[in-house]
């Protein structure tokens, strides 16, 4: 049924215009979901508010998690902190614990994570993803190599997590910018982490700092038979990304969408390309 699968965006206010891209493109080209939930900070929701409509919600962190309060800026970085979880965690930490707390709280039984900085540019038909027997479970196999630090703790953390020893590398990578998830599966790896460490699932993984909400969800799916029976492992996501070079202008954006395969219908354009999001509007909203 359509109405079993929600769409998730944590975003925050240096996200806006993306968002709104994100919005405006979703309500063009993006049908077959129940609801698309808009999750930030209390202070941004204001901010947010005028995004939501019939089929869409903005929700303050406060709605989902226990307070967090601020603690000053390092870095350009806004840091928060609570009694429990040791050092401060800044906004992106955030974002992973609403994705897991947003996907608890809705009724759908399956839920699609969409990074804020996406566009759709296709007709996009969601309504498969409810209804498939499995879920899509996206990895890049073998992805995850020594020469990566930073995915190898976030793999390290995931499975420390979860009570487990994290297999010997090369591992998978779960990461992505759209990825399903099924809410029991959700709860079965909430329920296990706080099984494991004796205390709140936001509280465990806020404490570790450098973590990654997906990996943790494709070691929960990995380590489980049951839950690796109810999801199918693709290697193809429906969002084709731009993550280095230059600039594009109308004229580059346009090639880039002819490279989407026909099984993808959006972007991902990294902000650190210093591409216009005018521009980026423009080629995607007048298809």
């Amino acid at each position: 049924m359509i109405g079993d699968l929600s769409v998730v965006t944590p975003s925050y206010h240096g996200d806006l215009e993306r968002c709104r891209l994100l919005c405006d493109s979703m309500d063009r080209f993006c049908t077959g979901h129940a609801r698309h939930y808009i999750v930030v900070d209390d202070e941004d929701v204001g901010l947010f508010a005028p995004f939501a409509g019939p089929g869409r919600e903005v929700i303050a962190t406060s709605a989902l998690l226990p307070p967090f309060w601020a603690v000053g800026r390092w870095r350009g970085r806004r840091y928060r902190w609570r009694p429990g979880i040791g050092l401060p965690i800044y906004g992106w930490h955030l974002q992973q614990l609403r994705k897991i707390a947003v996907t608890l709280a809705q009724p759908a039984e399956r839920v699609i994570c969409i990074d804020s900085d996406i566009c759709f540019c296709r007709p996009a038909d969601l309504s498969g993803l409810a209804t498939s027997p499995r879920v899509p479970l996206f990895l890049s196999p073998a992805a995850i190599t020594a020469e990566q630090p930073r995915h190898v703790e976030w793999r390290e953390k995931a499975h420390a997590a979860l009570g487990l020893e994290a297999p010997p590398l090369p591992g998978d990578d779960f990461i992505g910018p759209m990825i399903t998830w099924e809410r029991a599966t959700v709860r079965a790896m909430a329920d296990r982490i706080e099984a494991v460490n004796g205390q709140p699932w936001w509280q465990v993984l806020a404490r570790q700092r450098g973590f990654s909400e997906y990996l943790t969800y494709g070691a929960a799916v990995s380590n489980d038979p049951v839950l690796e029976q109810r999801h199918e492992r693709v290697e193809t996501s429906p969002c084709l990304t731009y993550w280095t070079g230059p600039a594009l202008d109308e004229q580059g954006l346009d090639a880039l969408i002819g490279q989407l395969r026909p099984d993808q219908f959006a972007l991902t354009i990294q902000s650190h390309t210093q591409t216009s999001i005018a521009t980026i509007r423009s080629a995607v909203m007048r298809r």
